[in-house]
Parts: C-alpha cells; sequence; structure tokens
C-alpha cells in the first residue's frame, strides 16, 4: 500500500509541476515562453514580441496583407483574389483590417457560399428550346426551366411558352405546322397552278368553236340533216 501511495504522490507532483508550467492568458492577450503579451489589433501584426519590461510592438498590415481579427500572429494575410475564372469579382476590396469580399459575375450564382461573400460561382444553365425560363437566375440561385406542353413553343429564352400561330386566321396558308421548339410556318395561300387552269379552259374553248363551225359550215354548205329538216317541212306544205 506505501508503494502505491508514494506512486500517486509522484503523480500528483507531476500533474501539479505540468500545470504550473502552462502559462494561462486572458482573451486580449498571447502567450509566448513564460510572458503573456497583449494582442496586436486587427490590421496589425507583432513586430516585436513583449518582455518583463516591454509590451509588444506592432506593425500595420502593407501591400495585399490583412489581419481581421486582434492576434499574436508574426505576419499579415495574403488577401484572397476574385479570379474571372471562378466566376468572381471584387464585392469589396482588401483592407489592412478585412479579407477581399468577392461576388459572382453578372449571369453567374454562387456555389460556395462564405459568410460575407462567395469563394466559387458558375454560368446560370441556358434552357434548350422547348423548355422556357420558370424562374431566372439570381446571384445564389440557378435558372429553373420548364417544359412547353400542349400547342406552345419556346426557343428556351422565353420566360413562357407562346401559342403556335394560327395560319388560318391570318389567311394565310400553313406551310409546317408548329412543335414545342418552333412556331407554326405560314404563306400566302398557293393560287392554282397555270397548267390546270390551262388544262380546263382549252378544252372548253376548243368545244366551243367546233361547235360554232359546224354550224357555220352547216348552213353554208347544208348538212343531210339540214336537208331532211327542209324536205320534211315542204311535204307538209
Amino acid at each position: 500500500m506505501r508503494q502505491f501511495a508514494g506512486l500517486i504522490w509522484i503523480l500528483c507532483l507531476l500533474v501539479l509541476d505540468f500545470v504550473d508550467s502552462q502559462v494561462v492568458c486572458n482573451p486580449s492577450e498571447y502567450s509566448i515562453g513564460d510572458e503573456c503579451c497583449p494582442m496586436c489589433s486587427p490590421g496589425t501584426w507583432v513586430y516585436k514580441h513583449c518582455t518583463e519590461f516591454t509590451s509588444t510592438s506592432c506593425a500595420p498590415c502593407i501591400g495585399s496583407t490583412y489581419i481581421d481579427r486582434p492576434n499574436g500572429l508574426p505576419a499579415c494575410l495574403s488577401c484572397t483574389t476574385c479570379d474571372p475564372d471562378f466566376g468572381l469579382m471584387d464585392k469589396q476590396s482588401c483592407r489592412p483590417s478585412s479579407d477581399t469580399v468577392c461576388e459572382p459575375l453578372e449571369g453567374f450564382y454562387c456555389t460556395e457560399p462564405t459568410k460575407d461573400g462567395c469563394k466559387a460561382a458558375q454560368r446560370h444553365s441556358s434552357c434548350k428550346p422547348g423548355q422556357y425560363i420558370s424562374q431566372k437566375g439570381t446571384p445564389s440561385t440557378d435558372t429553373v426551366c420548364s417544359d412547353c406542353t400542349g400547342e406552345t413553343y419556346s426557343d428556351g429564352s422565353f420566360t413562357s411558352c407562346h401559342p403556335h400561330t394560327q395560319c388560318d386566321t391570318l389567311k394565310l396558308q400553313q406551310i409546317k405546322p408548329g412543335t414545342h421548339q418552333s412556331d407554326s410556318e405560314c404563306g400566302p395561300e398557293t393560287p392554282l397552278p397555270t397548267a390546270v387552269i390551262i388544262g380546263a379552259v382549252v378544252p372548253l374553248v376548243l368545244i366551243t368553236a367546233v361547235g360554232v363551225v359546224i354550224s357555220v359550215y352547216a348552213k353554208l354548205k347544208g348538212f343531210p340533216c339540214m336537208k331532211w329538216k327542209r324536205t320534211a317541212t315542204d311535204d307538209n306544205l
């Protein structure tokens, strides 16, 4: 038992020694060695740590660097670049005390939002022919497309499907029926072909002409039927 008691005593001493060696600083300080140094304010970094006799020396962030919180950092952080290749542009430029804030380019929406801005964006989807834009894309949401139904169509850029043109109401002839992707095609009503007209008129003209010729010839030369008609008339007399 004495051996166990001695072992426990030694462990307690080790724990107390470990706890004593850990410097506990207040929230406005950072630890360096055995010292608790005052933190530098946002926009500055630790140029020189404090000592027993001096306070922390801080220097401002310059160039494309920043620190956005009280810190004990030995250098400022590099500013974020809003890369157009990722569909981003600057919403707020980098400052010594705040990082760059990015937002989607026009026609893009954010796919990786952050607390204040966006980390990556993607181009809005394009609706296909036969679909209409039922909900326009925003900086935070993609475009929503819906299919046309019934006798309507859209080329993909409409915000609603349009009804097919009714050619007969325009006194036109339908050349091609409408689909969900395209409108009806109309054209002027096609007149009867000239050949058909000629084919119908010429025989009538010829028949009429032949009839006139026969009638005239009969009067001039006399046909048996005409003679028979005159003989019969004479007999009656």
